[in-house]
């Protein structure tokens, strides 16, 4: 696999929850035609906006440059720094 793009619409919105393209292949416009498509498929479902988030400076500034704009960032207080950001969550009962 060399790239894809895991997203959904609801109430007028697409939501974004995962994009990726292999690191060879970035730059290549690859992640702007997954965008593009995903954009479409949400206008052709009515879509009236679109909400991502990332927690990747690399992928932030590749939103900014595709047209989305910040509207909020969650920021760790000092000495809240998470350890080891890919460990997976499991929550416990």
């Amino acid at each position: 696999m060399v790239g894809g793009l895991v997203g959904s619409t609801s109430y007028g919105w697409l939501l974004v929850k995962m994009l990726w393209v292999a690191e060879a292949l970035r730059g290549q416009g690859l992640g702007a035609r997954l965008m593009t498509e995903a954009e479409t498929i949400a206008r052709s479902r009515g879509c009236h906006g679109a909400w991502l988030d990332t927690s990747s400076a690399r992928a932030e500034r590749f939103y900014i440059r595709f047209g989305y704009e910040p509207f909020g960032v969650l920021m760790n207080r000092p000495g809240e720094q998470p350890r080891d950001t890919a460990a997976p969550f499991s929550p416990s009962a």
